[in-house]
């Protein structure tokens, strides 16, 4: 697995809009969409201290426990290799690695590898996290049994590609897992990006997911309770693909 820094066209642009967008806190002075096709290639380097300033300090932003809806799933299946990008502080990570699975997390910050560090070994399991720009990753072919996406908004044009790149990462078999906010989610005021490009819906990810046995591919309205960030009423999208055998 890596990271391909020779990304063509978009995929060549780091989003400095990811934090702007990230859970609706914009700038007093700046309306979502005058700055919704903003691409800005910035240093790499700016990007991490942003993600690290994002994720520095004691509080867990989303929460120590994992996603209710990812939960369920993990727990329905039988413990093998889990892949995570875009995982954050790690409470999804920990929560999977502490049912016996051998869990892969990635993101961007260091701080936020720290904590998800900090929580495994309180909760006494083990994990590996990689760091770097989920844009560019490029996880080893058929080694996952489970690719999960939870709260990993992107512009579209760059998701269908992160989409494509990630998935050849699953084994055959393999689960494809994603949870995410829908566009209605601009109606409410509990987390997400207020950009509807960054949303995604149900017939979006029919499309992007093409080629996958779709087994849940649901929009629904749910009350989030995920620490500070993630409160209130929601929607969101839950989608669960398999790959062929």
């Amino acid at each position: 697995m890596g990271f391909n820094s020779n990304r063509t066209g978009i995929n060549q642009c780091i989003i400095w809009m990811k934090l702007i967008f990230l859970e609706g806190k914009l700038p007093v002075n700046i309306h979502p969409h005058s700055v919704s096709l903003v691409v800005a290639p910035i240093p790499l380097g700016t990007m991490k201290d942003m993600w690290n300033q994002r994720f520095q300090g004691d509080t867990y932003y989303y929460g120590l426990q994992p996603n209710a809806h990812f939960k369920a799933f993990i727990e329905s299946l039988k413990p093998g290799c889990l892949l995570l990008p875009g995982e954050g502080e790690g409470r999804n990570a920990v929560y999977a690695a502490s049912l016996g699975w051998q869990v892969t997390a990635m993101d961007y910050s260091d701080e936020a590898q720290k904590k998800a560090f900090a929580l495994a070994e309180k909760q006494g399991v083990t994990l590996n996290y990689d760091l770097g720009a989920v844009e560019g990753y490029q996880p080893k072919a058929n080694t996952y049994d489970v690719i999960a996406c939870i709260f990993l908004h992107l512009p579209a044009e760059v998701r269908h590609q992160v989409y494509q790149n990630l998935r050849k990462g699953l084994k055959p078999g393999g689960y494809f897992f994603v949870t995410g906010f829908t566009k209605q989610q601009l109606q409410y005021d509990s987390g997400g990006p207020k950009n509807e490009d960054w949303l995604f819906s149900a017939d979006e990810l029919e499309k992007e997911l093409a080629g996958l046995t779709i087994l849940r591919n649901q929009e629904q309205l749910i009350t989030l309770d995920e620490g500070d960030i993630h409160a209130g009423e929601a929607a969101i999208v839950e989608f669960i693909g398999r790959k062929a055998e």
